[in-house]
């Protein structure tokens, strides 16, 4: 068995003497090229992501029901918070393509390993707050969802006051309570598995990248 194994060894040895062997330049130069590719990938993803956001953004504006809704919730026509969050979402999403943007910029103009693997560094910082951020506002939105439905929905205000007059409102609120903390969960898990899937997997590379250049340098 042993003798099997040196063969095996020895055969392998001769066929990887035949193989081509890369310089440090020619490996440097597909890093190189390979992270440029996919931080570029990421600009486009982004920009996707904006524009739609933008259309789900002003889209329901055009509604009538929309507008009913709103006038029968607040009484002034227009929901401060739904404008507010919805423009302060397009401008972080503006802000994070332009980082992405000098992000790719920096790796398509780099020199040296050194340099590269810190433009590559950047990136995924970038793009983790980027998440981060999102996680943020699921959270922020969907409180801002239960809030509203609890002191502003017609239906929802009637039944806390039946539920008042039978003596049990702390077990409405602490059902209400799990409710909300059911909605967040939900929210957060579905944003996070779109970003892990849509960025996840190119992070992934460009992490590789960032190890195998890592192993360059030393």
């Amino acid at each position: 068995m042993l003798d099997e194994l040196d063969l095996l060894k020895k055969d392998w040895q001769r066929k990887a003497e035949n193989l081509p062997k890369l310089s440090f330049d020619e490996i440097y130069r597909m890093l190189w090229k390979k992270s440029s590719s996919i931080v570029k990938w990421i600009c486009y993803i982004s920009i996707i992501e904006l524009v739609f956001w933008i259309v789900m953004s002003i889209l329901p504006f055009f509604w009538n029901s929309f507008q009913e809704k709103l006038d029968d919730t607040y009484g002034s026509g227009e929901d401060t918070f739904v404008i507010f969050s919805s423009a302060f979402g397009v401008a972080v999403v503006i802000i994070f393509i332009f980082y992405l943007f000098r992000a790719y910029k920096s790796i398509s103009t780099v020199d040296n390993v050194k340099k590269l693997m810190e433009s590559i560094l950047r990136t995924r910082r970038i793009v983790r707050y980027y998440v981060i951020y999102n996680l943020f506002m699921a959270v922020l939105i969907t409180l801002y969802t239960f809030y509203t439905l609890f002191t502003h929905d017609d239906k929802t205000m009637q039944l806390l006051e039946s539920v008042k007059e039978n003596g049990s409102e702390l077990r409405f609120w602490l059902i209400s309570g799990l409710i909300v903390l059911a909605g967040i969960g939900f929210m957060v898990a579905i944003i996070w598995l779109f970003y892990r899937l849509v960025y996840g997997i190119l992070l992934k590379r460009l992490y590789q990248n960032y190890k195998e250049l890592e192993r360059l340098e030393v």
